[in-house]
């Protein structure tokens, strides 16, 4: 009789699914996604009545159109995936799975729904966008089809740009600057300035705002930590035809902190909303589900968040009862609770708005005084911070003026999120695209989980997710207060189950690894162990005990769940569990190293390396598997795992001793300038090495350089910032003994000797560094110096050279509502007052400009803005400022001053100076 054909594999074939019900996936549409999905061999685990996963691990996959529902992380964490409705529909389309993480609702993937070609676009470009799309979970297709979202494109000259204006394809023609913008903020913007064939990008620059006016959902019910009204009980406005009673509560216990210090009248709506959604109010943190409260401290906020409870604030609960629909209290920033004192660094920053508005700006600014900064409507020189949507406001020119930090809202956002202030030499905070406003995506940053976590509750020992792993593996659970093993009663094990035999069953009894799951069967099979379990292969790790044995038992693959021959597979099951767990036991070990599994994990030549799903090839690997213990020299018991850790440790912090033991001190930190040895040299890596491993750290920080190399005395921008230190200043031949000779010789013997620019600068440079270390930073303490934006050499340099003088730059561009006090030289700490040659008074403001038309225009306010504060105006040329920072010393000369008559064709233009 010939063999019967096998039906081939369906396309869901091992998909474990249920649905997330929301508003977009109504009824309607769930019964049919649940339908196609069975009738390709997959099995539906049905949702419980309150909307939530029961157990996450008797699913593969979990569909829903957001990730704002209770379960998302525990599915992450279990690596079930969570996929959008359309990965159905791309699967049926392609015949065969699609990857589920271009489908994934995680909101961090702002390319999700993107679907991009490229049109003639240069193939590093291309392949830059098309990982950047892929990366950030959007999809690529190199054919121009429906499902195509956007064109890249320069031009619309290709097939491909006028295919889609012929056939009136809803795909968007766009610059790849969209891309690049989108990159760099992390956000996905707005595709309006960047469409072709009149990009706004392109045309030619307006001073006109940019106006943003969509609606942000993302901030809607949370622009404030503060509660407003309580809402009505039945929301009238929900858009969900289904919603026609309160049920977001159903079966939850919710517990009210008292730091909400709400009163009894209040108190007693809010229970009694939550009675109405189906909930109940307890005084328990143990009992509750649900913890509101204001602050992020106190026994109840640290026990309810170590126990993965929902903890949110009182707004958060309002935007419950409002929506009728759970949300995550970490989705919006004010949703979840206030740290008391604000972030760490905040409380000494100033901060203003330019260019947010409605909600977006009160958002912002309780987002500024939440995190501990002061927050002022109006802007001035105390500002240490300006927060911007974009660069066209009168805020963004006087920020500059006052060299006020311009930042855009994803700096407050993520120091908020993140519990600790970001630098702001990330160019994600200072970006910002040409056109667009910033306004549009405020609000998409959510908290940082880990970050709270370890600023605010630290967990315990063991945490609430490792034991449902425990148990899920049904091994005993440690106790949280101490991390011992509490013994768990045996399962009942089906009649079929032939019992374990004692070398199996055996266990060193010390809450190791080995004792907290049950031990693989060894090589030698004993003669109560069921033939089944010899024959069966080793499966791979991540398959779970919970999988259903219809779908993977080694038995018949049609049997019905339910029928007396379930009993079989539910005993080779159990053996599979039995033969997992010690793999389960290694990958919980694993995750607990520095950089989890992939990235911390152990080495091939590493001496106790466990492969995943091989038997131990020796009587030791068959101990470090089974838990065996070995006895050391003190006669104390300790494991062959343990033992081996410890000595990889003790190995480590060795290497890592003779390491440092290597490199010597820093004794110089070299700043060079003037020396082009190393451009396009391929010997500079290991040069620098070179001075390395001597003690010389070559810098590029004027700030912190204590030796300065240079071929001779220069104007250069790096010896006059350096000076102000008072470094050790030689020649380059000092750079070239060391490299010749591989040893450091006395610094004396190579000292700058340079009369002739000693003559041409006015100067002596031994002088100069004497006076630079009585000053210490200090010969411009006190002062205010203007520079102009277009001077020579640029505006940063002079900003840098002042400023290391301990003086103040600003940016001068003609406003005349500038406030600026009179130096005081008879305090203590007004500049270095020993170094001042006597005709320099406090009342002088200087202004240090070049001689170009648009700069010349900008004296006459300059006069008058100062004349308006009783100072004395000067303009002085670039060489008096210069001639200062490295003469060190205070001095004026008539020559260095700027006068419009002196200026090349200036009075022929504009005439004589009133």
């Amino acid at each position: 009789m010939a063999a019967a054909t096998p039906e081939p594999a369906q396309l869901f074939f091992a998909v474990q699914f249920t649905i997330i019900p929301s508003d977009v996936l109504h009824d309607d549409y769930s019964l049919k996604l649940q339908k196609c999905l069975e009738e390709n061999g997959a099995i539906y685990v049905p949702i419980s009545a309150h909307n939530r996963v029961d157990d996450v691990l008797h699913h593969t996959h979990i569909i829903s159109t957001t990730a704002d529902f209770p379960d998302y992380n525990k599915a992450l964490e279990a690596m079930v995936h969570v996929v959008k409705p359309s990965w159905v529909d791309q699967s049926l389309a392609k015949g065969k799975q699609s990857n589920p993480r271009q489908f994934s609702p995680d909101p961090c993937l702002f390319f999700q729904d993107v679907v991009v070609t490229c049109a003639n676009i240069p193939d590093g470009d291309k392949e830059a966008i098309i990982g950047g799309v892929l990366a950030m979970g959007g999809q690529y297709s190199a054919s121009l089809t429906k499902l195509v979202t956007h064109i890249v494109a320069l031009s619309l000259d290709h097939d491909k740009c006028e295919l889609a204006i012929r056939k009136q394809l809803r795909s968007l023609i766009v610059l790849p600057h969209w891309f690049d913008d989108c990159l760099k903020l992390g956000k996905k913007l707005s595709e309006r300035p960047y469409i072709l064939p009149d990009p706004e990008i392109l045309r030619p620059s307006s001073n006109l705002p940019i106006r943003y006016t969509e609606p942000l959902e993302h901030i809607k019910g949370a622009t404030s930590p503060v509660a407003g009204e309580v809402p009505s009980a039945l929301p009238s406005s929900s858009p969900s035809p289904r919603r026609k009673e309160l049920k977001v509560f159903t079966g939850k216990k919710i517990m009210l902190s008292g730091d909400l210090q709400i009163g009894s009248r209040l108190q007693g709506t809010i229970e009694e909303l939550i009675r109405s959604g189906g909930g109940s109010i307890t005084a328990s943190i143990d009992a509750a589900d649900i913890y509101v409260c204001h602050y992020r401290d106190g026994h109840d906020y640290v026990e309810a968040s170590r126990a993965e409870k929902d903890v949110g604030n009182l707004p958060w609960l309002y935007h419950l009862i409002t929506h009728n629909a759970w949300t995550n209290p970490m989705r919006r920033l004010l949703h979840y609770p206030v740290p008391r004192n604000g972030i760490p660094g905040f409380e000494d920053f100033e901060i203003s708005l330019s260019n947010y508005t409605g909600e977006a700006r009160v958002y912002l600014e309780n987002l500024v005084i939440a995190a501990g900064a002061k927050f002022t409507r109006t802007m001035n020189a105390r500002n240490t911070h300006l927060i911007t949507a974009h660069m066209m406001s009168e805020k963004c020119d006087a920020a500059r003026e006052w060299n006020v930090n311009i930042v855009n809202h994803l700096w407050i956002e993520e120091s908020y999120a993140k519990c600790t202030v970001q630098s702001i030499t990330n160019h994600r905070y200072t970006h910002f695209p040409a056109r667009t406003n910033l306004g549009e995506v405020v609000g998409q940053t959510q908290i940082d989980r880990d970050a709270v976590e370890s600023k605010y509750f630290k967990a315990d020992p063991i945490t609430i997710r490792q034991k449902e792993r425990l148990a899920a593996a049904g091994a005993p659970t440690p106790h949280p207060s101490n991390g011992s093993v509490k013994p768990k009663p045996a399962p009942k094990v089906s009649k079929s189950v032939v019992p374990q035999s004692s070398s199996t069953a055996k266990s060193s009894g010390n809450g190791t690894d080995a004792h907290a799951f049950p031990s693989p069967p060894n090589d030698d099979v004993s003669e109560n162990t069921t033939p089944l379990a010899k024959k069966i292969k080793r499966v791979r790790s991540d398959v779970t005990a919970q999988t259903p044995a219809a779908r993977h038992m080694d038995g018949k693959e049609n049997e019905t769940p339910g029928t007396t021959g379930s009993r079989g597979a539910k005993a080779r099951a159990l053996d599979k569990l039995h033969e997992l767990a010690p793999d389960v036991a290694r990958f919980e070990k694993e995750m607990k190293r520095k950089g989890g599994v992939i990235h911390g994990g152990r080495k091939v030549s590493d001496s106790d390396r466990i492969t995943f799903g091989e038997p131990a090839a020796t009587e030791r690997g068959r101990k470090r598997r089974s838990g065996e213990e070995e006895e050391d020299d003190s006669g104390s018991s300790k494991s062959d795992s343990d033992a081996n850790e410890d000595a990889r440790k003790a190995k480590k912090t060795k290497q890592g001793k003779q390491a440092k033991e290597k490199v010597p001190p820093i004794l110089y930190r070299m700043m060079l300038t003037g020396d082009e040895r190393w451009i396009d040299d391929v010997k500079e890596s290991r040069e620098k090495a070179q001075l390395r491993n001597l003690g010389i750290l070559l810098t590029q920080n004027a700030s912190e350089a204590t030796l300065l190399c240079a071929p001779k005395l220069l104007r250069t921008r790096k010896f006059i910032a350096a000076l102000a230190g008072a470094p050790t200043v030689v020649s380059s031949g000092f750079l070239d003994f060391i490299l010749k000779h591989n040893r450091i010789p006395p610094a004396v013997n190579y000292q700058i000797s340079d009369r002739n620019n000693e003559e041409r600068f006015g100067l002596r440079l031994c002088e100069s560094l004497d006076r630079a270390r009585q000053n210490n930073r200090r010969l411009l303490r006190g002062w205010t110096i203007f520079v102009t934006e277009r001077i020579g050499g640029g505006f940063d340099t002079y900003k840098e050279i002042i400023q290391l003088n301990g003086g103040v730059c600003q940016l001068y561009r003609g406003r005349t509502g500038v406030t600026v006090s009179k130096r005081n030289k008879n305090a203590p700490d007004a500049g270095a007052e020993s170094q001042h040659q006597g005709n320099e008074e406090g009342d002088i403001l200087y202004l240090v400009s070049g001689t170009d038309d648009e700069d010349v225009a900008l004296w006459e306010k300059f006069r008058s803005m100062t004349r308006k504060q009783d100072l004395v105006p000067r303009i002085a040329k670039p060489d008096w400022l210069l001639f200062v920072a490295m003469a060190q010393q205070i001095e004026w000369d008539e020559k260095w001053l700027c006068k419009e008559e002196t200026v090349p064709g200036w009075m022929e233009k504009h005439g004589p100076r009133e």
